[in-house]
């Protein structure tokens, strides 16, 4: 036994002393690109599978919901398309009986920069909202309200609703009113937001324990809702500079 517990020790100290060690050293990388004109044909029976989905989806998104005016785009402080958005979501705020003092969305939550002139489709707004993000009401104390409007401000702006003139100078706030008021820290304002912005989103932590509103209303469809709507009452989809925000010399 003790000549067997030798043998073992023997055998591990001989295998050990054997072993080789890797050092990891720092090796230069180099990157080449390949290009390819390789071209893969579509799958006749995958192709024939979807194709009844394909056609749906496209009839679905090919509707027109609406006409726009003129070219709506997206721009900082302020833009045509960060307008209409907002007051969209104003407007559905209110179609679904909540209460709100005004609307903001972040300003990457515009997906595309502009929506062209003319018929405008279901498909469009999907590609402007294409995430499944939802329309949140949420109770700002008037403090705490300053410090989203600062936020704001050191983007250079974001789509806001109407009602509401911010002054920016250097990327600081240096007024706000709403509804022809000055911000005051004394009362509490309800603002409607994508979920996103409520949850934190863009450097907004501080709005995650504040009491909310859960609407359930996704965004994208207070937009096609309030196309339809404009479309059915025979206007057009416009949107104008206002001088929500002012960006001061």
């Amino acid at each position: 036994m003790r000549y067997l517990t030798f043998l073992i020790l023997f055998l591990f100290t001989i295998c050990t002393s054997c072993t080789t060690v890797q050092h990891v050293s720092k090796t230069n990388v180099s990157y080449q690109p390949i290009t390819t004109t390789t071209v893969i044909a579509p799958d006749d029976e995958i192709m024939t599978m979807i194709a009844p989905y394909k056609e749906q989806l496209d009839e679905e998104m090919n509707e027109v919901i609406g006409n726009v005016a003129q070219e709506l785009t997206k721009r900082k402080p302020e833009s045509t398309l960060g307008n209409w958005y907002t007051d969209a979501m104003m407007a559905g705020t209110e179609k679904e009986g909540y209460v709100a003092d005004f609307a903001i969305s972040n300003y990457g939550g515009l997906r595309i920069p502009y929506l062209s002139a003319g018929p405008l489709t279901r498909g469009e707004i999907f590609e402007l909202c294409p995430f499944d993000n939802l329309l949140v009401i949420v109770d700002i104390p008037g403090d705490l309200l300053d410090t989203l409007l600062n936020q704001i401000a050191e983007s250079e702006g974001w789509p806001i609703s109407k009602g509401v003139v911010m002054t920016i100078k250097n990327n600081q706030l240096v007024s706000c009113t709403i509804d022809n008021l000055p911000v005051s820290t004394s009362r509490n304002y309800k603002v409607a937001m994508p979920d996103y912005v409520a949850n934190g989103g863009d450097n907004l932590k501080m709005l995650i324990p504040l009491s909310r509103i859960q609407t359930g209303k996704l965004i994208r469809d207070i937009l096609i809702e309030h196309a339809l709507e404009t479309t059915k009452n025979g206007k057009e989809i416009t949107a104008a500079i206002e001088g929500r925000v002012i960006i001061q010399k």
